[in-house]
């Protein structure tokens, strides 16, 4: 049986070797026909218009996933920063806690913002190491 085009319009482009083995090998990659990855890198500039003026950016999966991973972590610790200062606060209004209690924990409120921090500075180096790296380009 025949597939069933979805498209009626047909574009025809002539590309480098290069070119043509890196778009193949980045659709294999994301489990994408030739097709569907050409019709994402379009989309991407075309549907925004700042993003037409400006060229946009195209990340793979291995680069969203590594940025995925490493917002879940910078999440996870200002989390875990927050449910401190939460804890020091319930307990001082009901009565429990000392100055003793409320300083250690207020230590430790000050390390996981300070991972917070750090996460954030690493996911920034990442992000700037990612726009280094084109996923389709040309010479």
């Amino acid at each position: 049986m025949t597939k069933v085009l979805k498209y009626g319009n047909v574009l025809t482009a002539r590309v480098s070797d290069a070119d043509f083995r890196a778009v193949c090998e980045r659709a294999d990659d994301e489990g994408l026909t030739r097709s569907e990855y050409l019709r994402y890198v379009v989309r991407m500039v075309a549907d925004d218009p700042e993003n037409a003026k400006r060229g946009g950016v195209l990340l793979d999966g291995l680069s969203m996933r590594k940025l995925s991973r490493e917002l879940v972590k910078w999440g996870h610790h200002y989390n875990q920063g927050v449910h401190a200062l939460n804890s020091i606060k319930f307990a001082l209004d009901h009565g429990r806690g000392d100055l003793e209690w409320a300083s250690g924990k207020l230590d430790e409120c000050a390390l996981l913002l300070a991972q917070v921090e750090d996460g954030r500075d690493e996911l920034s180096r990442k992000i700037s190491g990612l726009a280094r790296h084109a996923i389709v380009g040309g010479d």
